[in-house]
């Protein structure tokens, strides 16, 4: 019994090393290449402006991959209900070109 309690204490620090490796990388690397991307747009260009473009697309890539579970769950209940992920579209029907003359 007591080798089942360590198996289990093992597997919890096992689970919470991957979490702190996941939120190093998370915020760590990518928040390092963040800056690192707009230094170098920076430094290339001499820009304000590329490099506060290089700043608004390197947000959207870090929210996209922060938040990519969320996004995940919400792209997979739209594949499976499709119905209540668009909203109703109007449809115009067409009548004959010619006026219904024939």
């Amino acid at each position: 019994m007591n080798g089942l309690m360590q198996m289990a204490g093992v597997i919890a620090d096992a689970n919470s090393l991957v979490s702190q490796l996941k939120n190093f990388f998370l915020v760590g690397v990518l928040g390092l290449m963040y800056v690192v991307s707009i230094a170098w747009v920076w430094g290339q260009t001499k820009s304000v402006l590329k490099a506060g473009v290089a700043a608004i697309g390197g947000a959207v890539v870090l929210a996209i991959v922060v938040n990519m579970a969320v996004l995940r769950d919400k792209i997979g209940e739209d594949i499976k209900n499709p119905s209540s992920a668009a909203a109703p579209v109007a449809e115009r029907v067409v009548g004959p070109l010619d006026g219904g003359r024939r």
